[in-house]
């Protein structure tokens, strides 16, 4: 269904015109130069830290990177640490979940999911099938990350042709690169929840050298109950299209409304399990290191608003799941996966190589879906990819990488459920990436990448497909500190069509939903603008970074109007869309203003928005998230004592695709405090306190094939301890 139209010229809310505001504000401080913002301590002024994006092959600390990504290290890790990867990101510039419950989410990002999300572990893939279906688990837990980097736009290229929406970069120290130095540290972390979804969560990370030899044990355990919810399953809009369609029958409603009473409270069949355990080693010296890792994965979590549609019913569009999940039972997923991995370097090889790096994972994946205690699909995915980059010494100005990837899986599904046919997907690709100083203030920067993509189907004909992406693009030091740099890439993009897109055939009840492939796909094809504008110092740091792409042959799932067993049919077309919008993200540090000894504080503000079309019937893309606002202050005393408060704000969206129902606005508040424990100050152990959803508000992410069947957690409060060994 088509929801009221509401442009960005309606009337706004109060509360919007503040936000707004506040952005047009502390967008006009970013953009000042330096000389105009008062009272700015010339002491000590505020300083971005240095990180390393690991994800680019020249690894440049994200200061000089001047392009849309975000780095999440391990000490944010752990205040955002949620059950999934998807959640755990959510609040990033830019990201959103596809949130299917406690026991799966991927990230999506700039309104973009699914194979169009790359989600790789220390540079290659995860060897799962979340690409697949949104109820199925990521294979890369952020409980034992060490860094998580998200980059949006076509920088992205060097990863795959799939991540042109973006890439998702997980990456842990199971492979030591350096020598730690000493014969051994570790860290325990620990977090119990109380309430909402009663959390135990212990995991510990072990590493050490002898002589030039390396070593890496870490592990951890996860444990969810079904979790509660602040009023129905079911949103009150789903709720009414139900009551219209059966208000005739009294006997119906009466049903209908004890049905809701069982639901009211808590969302059933969202408790999880999980758990994982890594090895690795390395060989270190002067000129490099080699390593292997060897590690396991395994969860076991409820899939709610998952249905189970017997042949024959006849269901309408708006109310097939409910009826449909009376006849059946709660679906569970068992997940396992077996990976080793292989990383290493080899410096200073020749006067025209100043470097070679190789990486390679190798994976094991299954998957049951479990319904009545019986295994009712199977799905199982093994996966080899590789990578090996050669950095090539100064060419005149130039100074870049040249590489090679391969990838290739086997995936199978088997079932009274399986909407895929078997498939093998092979995949080499080239890629390059160089830049040049152009004078003392401005590089240039360009790259490509050539794959071919040949995919397998057992019974169906061989599909082939070569794309193509090339960007370029200048990074500006706008002042000679580097305090101000501004970053613009232009980038062509192509895609080739999945798997599911092309194969695919059957209930997808996942999705609820008849799904059809389409077998005469074509590439898909994009245009793009990303602009960076970065003020890395100063009284007030952030980012603006707005997009534009423009695609030709957009492959788009679309609803036909017609039903097949029980379920409405959606199929696979191709279209011309467009996709705009920007993240804004910016720090007000107040010890900057003030003289605070070792007090710190900043307030800080973000808000991201992006607006995609479908061109071909002047209509709107489904499950693209409305505008987002978050408010959040930072406080901390020395090493002893941090604590933060926010708020995030999320407006409604009523610019809905055909078929899709329009989510509420919500606003949730959060907040965390820990402080030092004196006892393990030598070894920064610390307590923490955190709430979520304090105010207890229903809230529904629109990007999420579930929205109307499982709101967010409700109020929820965590605590927590995490220490050095």
């Amino acid at each position: 269904m088509n929801g009221t139209r509401n442009h960005l010229t309606s009337p706004l809310s109060s509360r919007m015109a503040a936000l707004l505001l506040l952005a047009a504000l502390v967008t006009c401080s970013i953009i000042l130069p330096p000389t105009l913002l008062a009272q700015q301590s010339a002491d000590s002024p505020q300083e971005l830290p240095t990180i390393t994006v690991s994800a680019n092959p020249l690894a440049p600390s994200l200061l000089e990177y001047g392009k849309p990504i975000s780095i999440m290290e391990e000490d944010e890790l752990e205040r955002r640490m949620e059950p999934t990867l998807g959640e755990t990101l959510r609040l990033e510039p830019g990201v959103r979940s596809s949130f299917f419950g406690q026991g799966s989410s991927r990230p999506v990002i700039r309104g973009f999911g699914g194979d169009r999300v790359r989600v790789l572990k220390n540079g290659v893939t995860t060897g799962d099938i979340s690409d697949i279906s949104e109820d199925h688990v990521v294979a890369a837990d952020p409980m034992q990350a060490q860094q998580i980097e998200i980059l949006r736009g076509p920088e992205t290229l060097l990863y795959g042709s799939s991540a042109i929406g973006g890439a998702v970069n997980v990456t842990d120290d199971s492979i030591p690169e350096t020598s730690l130095g000493k014969p051994f540290e570790g860290k325990l972390l620990g977090q119990f929840g109380n309430s909402a979804d009663n959390e135990k969560t212990l995991g510990a990370k072990l590493r050490g050298e002898s002589g030039s030899i390396n070593w890496h044990l870490s592990g951890f355990t996860r444990r969810t109950d079904d979790y509660e919810i602040p009023g129905f399953a079911e949103s009150s809009r789903l709720r009414e299209m139900e009551a219209s369609e059966h208000h005739e029958d009294e006997d119906e409603d009466h049903h209908e409304g004890a049905e809701d009473e069982e639901r009211e409270g808590k969302l059933e069949n969202s408790d999880t399990e999980s758990w994982g355990a890594t090895a690795g080693t390395s060989y270190v010296w002067d000129k490099g290191f080699w390593g292997i890792s060897v590690s396991g994965f395994g969860s076991d979590y409820g899939v709610p608003g998952h249905i189970h549609v017997e042949e024959g019913h006849d269901h309408d569009m708006e109310d097939h799941s409910m009826e449909a999940e009376e006849d059946g039972e709660n679906v569970r997923v068992e997940a396992e996966q077996l990976r080793v991995d292989m990383r290493g370097r080899v410096d200073d090889v020749s006067d025209a190589i100043e470097s070679i790096k190789f990486r390679m994972g190798v994976t094991d994946y299954e998957h049951d879906e479990i319904e009545g205690g019986a295994v009712a699909t199977s799905y199982e995915r093994d996966a080899i990819e590789a990578r090996l980059e050669f950095l090539h010494a100064p060419v005149a100005s130039f100074r870049g990488v040249a590489g090679i990837q391969l990838h290739y899986d086997d995936f199978s599904a088997l079932g009274e459920e399986a909407f895929l046919t078997p498939v093998k997907t092979f995949s080499p690709a080239f890629f390059f990436f160089e830049q040049t100083e152009l004078s003392d203030s401005l590089d240039f920067r360009f790259g490509g990448r050539v794959e071919s993509v040949r995919l397998d189907p057992v019974g169906e004909e061989s599909k082939s497909y070569t794309p193509f992406s090339l960007s370029a693009g200048p990074l500006w030091n706008i002042t000679p500190s580097g305090e101000y740099t501004l970053g613009l890439t232009v980038a062509y993009t192509e895609r080739a069509p999945n798997a599911v897109e092309l194969f695919s055939e059957g209930q997808h009840l996942a999705r609820q939903i008849f799904e059809v492939g389409n077998s005469d796909l074509d590439k898909e094809a994009s245009w793009g603008i990303d602009i960076a504008l970065q003020k890395n110092d100063g009284l007030v740091t952030g980012a603006f970074t707005p997009f534009y792409q423009q695609f030709t042959n957009y492959i788009n799932l679309a609803g036909t109007g017609a039903e097949d067993e029980g379920l409405p049919v959606y199929t696979y077309e191709q279209i011309d869309a467009y996709f705009w919008g920007f993240e804004l993200e910016s720090a007000l540090h107040l010890d900057q203003l003030f003289s605070m000894g070792a007090h710190r504080s900043s307030l800080e503000y973000q808000v991201d928005y992006v607006r995609a079309r479908n061109e071909d019937v002047s209509g709107n893309l489904p499950r693209i998230p409305p505008l987002r606002n978050i408010l959040r202050a930072r406080y901390q005393y020395d090493e002893r004592l941090d604590a933060y408060l926010e708020g995030v704000f999320v407006e409604r969206q009523n610019e809905v695709a055909e078929f899709e129902i329009p989510t509420d606005r919500y606003t949730l508040l959060n907040a965390e405090v820990s402080t030092a424990i004196p006892s393990l100050q030598e070894k920064n152990g610390r307590v923490f306190l955190r709430g979520t959803n304090l105010t207890d508000e229903e809230a529904r992410i629109h990007s999420s094939f579930l929205k109307d069947l499982a709101p967010l957690r409700g109020r929820s409060f965590l605590v927590g301890f995490r220490t050095n060994l």
